[in-house]
């Protein structure tokens, strides 16, 4: 018995569509793969997707290693400071920069890269992100220059720093932290602690 035309190009796109949808699904899976596992504990995003989170993180990494009497900046907790900051930036900014990290992240495929940023080698991390901060690229030149400019603020802002810097600190001695903070690591210790 055969299939009639119009029921036959029906099942047709019925499986092509189920084949797509499978590779898609698998596609997705694919990137979103690993990213969990590349968080302690006590990182928390709030703002920012886990995948997010971990590309950030892995930027701190690579820009803020310890050494020469320096703090590691993943130690001191930038990636969650940054995070922090996001949290109360407009819908459109915290958009831009999913979007930035997604290219950051995958564009290492169109560099020579047979792995995505996170899973690179450290010294692979650095020579990419110098490599696009220099490079003709300008919508990654533009990612990779933000993030650093964002990352190095919160660093050299944050207390452990300022000795190896020679900064004294502010001429305020108690700071008066914005509502922003205050809820924010309110709603912090309260996923710690669940």
């Amino acid at each position: 018995m055969s299939i009639p035309p119009n029921r036959r190009l029906f099942l047709q796109i019925g499986i092509g569509s189920a084949a797509l949808l499978a590779v898609s699904g698998g596609l997705l899976r694919h990137f979103q793969h690993g990213y969990a596992e590349q968080l302690s504990p006590s990182d928390i995003p709030l703002a920012l997707s886990t995948k997010a989170f971990a590309i950030v993180k892995a930027i701190v990494r690579t820009l803020t290693p310890a050494g020469d009497g320096f703090p590691d900046g993943v130690e001191l907790g930038i990636p969650q400071r940054i995070d922090e900051e996001f949290y109360v930036a407009p819908a459109a900014i915290r958009s831009d920069l999913a979007a930035g990290l997604q290219l950051l992240e995958h564009a290492t495929l169109v560099h020579g890269y047979s792995h995505r940023f996170t899973a690179l080698a450290p010294d692979q991390q650095r020579t990419y992100l110098q490599t696009l901060s220099t490079g003709k690229q300008e919508a990654l030149r533009q990612v990779v220059l933000a993030i650093k400019q964002v990352v190095h603020l919160f660093y050299y802002a944050h207390p452990s720093v300022w000795g190896h810097i020679g900064y004294d600190g502010p001429f305020v001695k108690e700071p008066v932290y914005p509502d922003s903070h205050v809820l924010y690591q309110d709603l912090l210790r309260k996923r710690r602690e669940s």
